[in-house]
Formats: structure tokens, sequence, C-alpha cells
């Protein structure tokens, strides 16, 4: 990992004490995703089992990692460095890839289901279309808008 992206200096003041994957709420749902071991991983110079891994995906970017360091260290920048150092390299995990395949094919991150059906009708929306022609134009419309 080039160095440029993240402060190296800084990064080698954590001292690895844990504090924030004590408070962090994706290791409480899922206890292999610990900051400061992805921390210790970088320092060691082993960045692509981070860009090639899920780890850096799972972070919901609370920043509550960050708040907590008594170093001061920007955990979650580091995290959104890595995120995007993983995209400008093509390697972005599967749940990504899934999310990315199913909000350009029909506007969602997810399926609409009955339960989503019955609250749009009850708020006196209109029923959520399956047809993603409508989502192409739109994201056609934003390239050429970004283009020009």
């Amino acid at each position: 990992m080039n160095s440029e992206y993240i402060d190296k200096e800084k990064l080698s003041a954590c001292y690895h004490c844990g504090k924030c994957t004590s408070g962090c709420e994706v290791n409480k749902l899922d206890p292999s995703f610990q900051p400061h071991r992805l921390l210790h991983l970088i320092s060691e110079g082993a960045p692509d089992e981070l860009l090639n891994g899920d780890a850096i995906w799972k972070c919901t970017t609370c920043f509550t990692c960050s708040e907590r360091c008594p170093q001061g260290i920007g955990v979650t920048d580091i995290l959104w460095t890595l995120r995007s150092l993983a995209v400008k390299s093509r390697r972005i995990s599967d749940l990504i890839a899934n999310q990315r395949d199913a909000l350009l094919t029909t506007g969602r991150l997810y399926p609409a289901g009955p339960l989503d059906a019955k609250k749009r009708e009850k708020a006196g929306l209109p029923a959520l279309s399956e047809d993603s022609s409508v989502v192409s134009l739109i994201f056609e419309a934003a390239k050429k808008d970004t283009s020009s």
C-alpha cells in the first residue's frame, strides 16, 4: 500500500488497546470484525488481505472507533481510504457487488416484498414497478450530466 494514502506515523501510535473494537457495533454482531486487528494488518504491510476481503466493507462508518481511540487515530477514515483503494483497483466484495447490481437493475438495494407493498399502499404511494427500464433511464441521464 502506498504510504501517501495512510499516515503511517499516526498509525504507529496505535498500541492495539482494543477500545475501537470494544465499542464497535459490528463487532458485537460479528466478532471476527476487529478494527484494531485491521490497523495491525495495515501497519504490518498486509493491505492486500484487506483489499481482497470483506472486512473493510462491514464497517457502518458510525465513527465510534475513531471517537474512542485514545491516540486519536481516525479508524473510520482509514477504512474509507481502504475502500477507495479497493474500488480503484476493482476489488470489491461480493456483498458490495450484489448491492451495486441490485441498485443498477432495480433501483433498490433489496427486493421489495409484500410488506413494502402494504406500507406503500397505506401511505397512498403507487406500487413499485419491477420494470428496470426506468432505472436505466435515470442512470443514463446521470452519466450524461457528469460527462458534460
